[in-house]
């Protein structure tokens, strides 16, 4: 994953060039989606973001301890899995979202990517990505 949002890339540019504060978010939230996604997302409103059952976003603190230190290649990644267990829903799921809220629809969107390969995911089901498996980089 290595798409930056529009939201997120016009902060960075104010917070640099123009002295605009940003106030980056205390902790991050995956969230699944059941379409690909492309770089005109803005806001979690428009995201086709999994639904019902007990689908909720997953929280991961924005700290040393969950996130490597980036590499000589501008490459940083979760430290621990990140998993939805038991699921009571049933979709596909064709990327993630990386939010700056836990409220499904809300917030607003950071970074994207779409999946190396779609999951069908049943009820009783779980889906995860396993330590290291999120690569965010902002240079590609």
């Amino acid at each position: 994953m290595a798409n930056m949002s529009n939201y997120l890339e016009k902060k960075v540019l104010d917070h640099l060039f123009r002295g605009t504060p940003y106030t980056a978010p205390q902790s991050v939230y995956i969230a699944l989606c059941n379409d690909t996604l492309d770089d005109t997302i803005i806001l979690g409103s428009a995201l086709p973001e999994v639904a019902g059952g007990n689908y909720e976003r997953k929280e991961v603190p924005s700290n040393p301890t969950k996130w490597t230190a980036p590499d000589d290649d501008g490459i940083i990644k979760n430290e621990e899995e990140i998993k939805w267990e038991r699921v009571t829903w049933e979709d596909t799921v064709k990327a993630i979202a990386i939010m700056d809220s836990a409220t499904p629809q809300q917030g607003n969107v950071l970074f994207w990517g779409d999946l190396t390969r779609e999951k069908v995911v049943t009820e009783d089901d779980s889906i995860s990505f396993a330590a290291e498996a999120l690569s965010i980089q902002i240079d590609n």
